[in-house]
């Protein structure tokens, strides 16, 4: 009876001094939550790129059973904080890790960063390659010039005509570049490399030389005018091929003949000897609309070219 009384004592001697070296199941499930806690802390305070690499050496280990009930809160937490070190990766750092803005690059405003560059770059190249182009029609009198008329070293054009191509390349490109980003699908703007707006420039003079052609042997101009259009739809179905672009095409074949008619009137610039439709007093040529029609793909994509060059120039920059 005295032996057993003694081991009793002294399995409850032990049981006391191991329960007394090590911290109760409270305290310690309390310490894990407060480191849990601190590094929460931390990686909400950081940037981005600094919660990104913290994030990364963290290692929640609990095995309290006081935390099996709150693991799913955990690994919602790790799946949050993974998608946004992502966004924080493909933002370069810059964009904080506790942000609530969407994982998707936003591209705010209705033009590209730079447009101000590229309206003065497009500006400058209707100043300088509208006036050829144009002495294209000039050449066979389709129109003759008027008031502010010069010869340069034969190409024969009006004073105000190189300021008027460059508005006219500066408006119809930076269209261009809204309707894209405004209408093409996520991720599929349209582009155009050197190459493309060589040959967009080649091609539409070749239409223009034909339309002069046709005119000086006297083709009849609804007929000139049904071959024109069918030859301005193959150019935007090989050369730009979106359906805003042919909405821009239109509305510009419209707009820019009906936009001649006061100017003509008030200032008297030029004038179209055999016009075959008189609009508020004013002679004009109906199939004009055509050559305007296919001369827009050309901007378009002379515009998205210097666009994306004026973007590729302004990020070496950075």
């Amino acid at each position: 009876m005295t032996s057993l009384l003694h081991h009793h004592r002294f399995f409850k001697y032990q049981s006391h001094t191991l329960s007394g070296s090590r911290p109760a199941p409270p305290r310690r499930a309390f310490g894990v939550f407060s480191r849990a806690q601190l590094t929460l802390s931390l990686l909400s305070n950081s940037d981005g790129a600094e919660s990104c690499r913290r994030f990364s050496k963290v290692n929640f280990s609990v095995r309290s059973p006081l935390f099996s009930s709150s693991r799913s809160t955990s690994e919602k937490w790790s799946e949050k904080m993974s998608t946004q070190c992502a966004a924080a990766e493909t933002d370069g750092g810059r964009r904080s890790a506790n942000s609530s803005e969407p994982v998707e690059e936003r591209e705010d405003g209705i033009l590209p960063q730079g447009w101000q560059k590229v309206a003065l770059l497009l500006f400058g190249l209707g100043f300088l390659l509208g006036p050829p182009l144009d002495a294209i029609h000039s050449r066979v009198q389709l129109q003759i010039y008027d008031n502010g008329a010069i010869d340069l070293f034969g190409l024969k054009t009006n004073i105000w005509v190189p300021p008027l191509l460059g508005v006219f390349y500066s408006v119809v490109g930076l269209l261009q570049l809204a309707l894209d980003r405004k209408l093409a699908p996520k991720g599929r703007i349209p582009q155009a490399n050197a190459q493309k707006v060589l040959f967009s420039l080649i091609t539409l003079a070749l239409l223009l030389e034909l339309s002069a052609e046709m005119y000086k042997a006297g083709v009849p101009f609804n007929i000139e005018g049904y071959v024109l259009f069918a030859l301005a739809e193959l150019n935007w179905f090989l050369l730009e091929n979106t359906w805003w672009g042919f909405a821009l095409a239109s509305l510009v074949g419209i707009a820019c003949p009906l936009a001649e008619i006061p100017i003509l009137k008030m200032f008297e610039l030029w004038h179209y000897p055999k016009a075959n439709l008189e609009l508020f007093g004013v002679g004009v040529v109906t199939w004009v609309l055509c050559c305007y029609f296919f001369y827009t793909p050309f901007i378009s994509n002379l515009a998205r070219w210097l666009s994306s060059t004026v973007e590729k120039k302004s990020i070496k920059l950075k």
